[in-house]
């Protein structure tokens, strides 16, 4: 599996940790979060989340809803942050 596939799997289960209504099926790459449950206190979890599983961190100006719209914009961030 390639790393970008592991990433996005991560990704994924970490979403649907977050958003415990939510099922795999329902869950796309491009599925916008917010709209299928993320608001900002779960929002605010998967952030710290994501921090700790990928060893990063996010600046402030990371934080936005655009950065957090779906799995493939998280996906993307995370691969910034990791400098691939």
């Amino acid at each position: 599996m390639k790393s970008l596939d592991l990433t996005e799997q991560k990704i994924k289960n970490i979403v649907l940790s977050v958003l415990p209504n939510l099922n795999s099926q329902d869950l796309s790459d491009t599925s916008n979060l917010f709209s299928i449950g993320l608001d900002s206190v779960n929002a605010m979890t998967l952030v710290l989340k994501l921090q700790n599983t990928f060893g990063i961190k996010f600046a402030a100006t990371d934080i936005n809803a655009e950065n957090f719209q779906s799995v493939a914009t998280i996906v993307k961030l995370i691969n910034e942050k990791q400098g691939q």
